[in-house]
């Protein structure tokens, strides 16, 4: 399954050609009723088709655009179920596909770009983080998103297993015996006996070297991570290796919670889903402390729910945050040149551009493309935050905008 991560948003929002068609269709997860989606599917994409030679695409051309939508309805292999919602962008070059964990509507929209309102539920943002997969066997370090997860190498010496330091060392060098005549561990008289000292046997061994072990580990790890981020730490692993991690760190922004239990048989896949599951309620925080900022500055001229204010706000960069909901609209031009919105209208047109073509008959392309649609591209290229809500969840209706400035 795929999530919107920041370079497929930018690929996708680059797209700046007609004729241009976006399909998004929600599916069954489970796999059982997927004959109904893939008809669905091919229902869709002769929408599409025909949407395409109204809008003046030769047949045969419209044909073969919608091809690889209509191939994909009739992949049995590709519909085994997991994924929520199906989003394909269709262009004469081909069809990219993205099976998504959130559930989109149905829906085609056909243009000179592609309609990307739909997918913002799934866009991970640049939200990073750090997972450490403690084990005495190897301990991994990973940098992961929403989206993706990359272990990342600790610097060059850092042990990052206990075992393989215990089975080197025979205790030779950190435990000396001597004998003493006549003591047996049954007392019996007259024979030798081994009497050991140092570290108070192998479980006080192991202790002490697991204490030097994660001191250097947790030295390494901060080197790579850096003293001055504030990306989060998830710690995974057993308890008490967890606690004595944290007494070594210096790394001010371990995460509260931790995953307990053995790391060994965890795959890269496995930690991020269990690291994102320590993080949701902090994203969650996140989430609900922009709507209350947003709450708390409505009416000060910090906020705004003009589309045609907050078009040109997200396009200069002054988008802080934006809320929507999974309406569409308002839709009219918007002029980069000018940072100004024209022919601002409320009922979606018949035929949708974001650019006026001043050839064209003016009243076809009047009212544009959707104009929260370009600001949710323009929020996130300037590293605002965009919050998408469906249905009965949104917190507000049709889109806000908090402003930095």
């Amino acid at each position: 399954m795929n999530t919107i991560d920041r370079d497929t948003l930018f690929r996708l929002a680059d797209r700046a050609a007609w004729p241009s068609a976006s399909l998004y269709l929600p599916v069954d997860h489970t796999g059982i009723h997927t004959d109904a989606d893939r008809i669905r599917l091919r229902n869709l994409a002769k929408k599409a088709y025909e949407r395409l030679g109204a809008d003046g695409l030769r047949e045969t051309e419209a044909e073969a655009m919608v091809g690889g939508a209509m191939a994909l309805g009739s992949d049995d292999s590709a519909w085994t179920g997991g994924p929520s919602g199906l989003a394909l962008f269709v262009t004469p070059e081909g069809t990219e596909t993205l099976w998504l964990d959130v559930t989109m509507p149905e829906l085609v929209v056909v243009g000179d770009r592609f309609y990307l309102r739909p997918i913002y539920p799934a866009y991970a943002g640049e939200r990073k983080a750090w997972a450490l997969a403690l084990d005495s066997n190897k301990t991994r370090l990973f940098h992961f998103d929403p989206t993706s997860i990359e272990e990342v190498a600790l610097p060059k010496g850092t042990q990052v297993s206990l075992t393989a330091d215990l089975d080197g060392n025979q205790h030779e060098e950190s435990l000396q015996f001597h004998t003493i005549p006549g003591a047996t561990p049954e007392g019996a008289q007259g024979v030798n006996s081994a009497m050991f000292n140092g570290h108070g046997g192998e479980k006080d061994f192991d202790k002490v070297e697991r204490g030097q072990f994660l001191l250097q580990l947790a030295n390494g790890v901060l080197e790579v991570i850096g003293a001055e981020s504030a990306e989060p730490l998830v710690l995974l692993g057993v308890s008490n290796m967890i606690d004595e991690f944290r007494a070594a760190s210096h790394y001010t922004h371990i995460a509260g919670e931790a995953v307990h239990g053995a790391t060994d048989q965890l795959s890269p896949a496995d930690v991020q889903r269990r690291a994102l599951a320590v993080l949701m309620p902090a994203m969650q925080a996140e989430a609900d402390a922009a709507l209350e900022e947003y709450r708390k500055l409505a009416g000060t001229g910090k906020t705004s729910s003009d589309a045609a204010e907050i078009v040109a706000a997200a396009a200069s960069g002054r988008v802080k945050t934006l809320i929507m909901d999974d309406s569409s609209g308002p839709w009219g031009w918007f002029d980069r040149a000018t940072f100004e919105v024209t022919h601002l209208c409320q009922i979606e047109p018949r035929m949708l551009r974001d650019t006026m073509d001043a050839a064209s008959d003016p009243d076809m392309f009047e009212c544009g493309w959707d104009l929260i649609d370009l600001a949710a591209a323009e929020t996130a290229r300037h590293r605002g935050t965009v919050l998408a809500y469906r249905g009965e969840a949104s917190p507000i209706t049709g889109a806000v905008a908090v402003f930095r400035y």
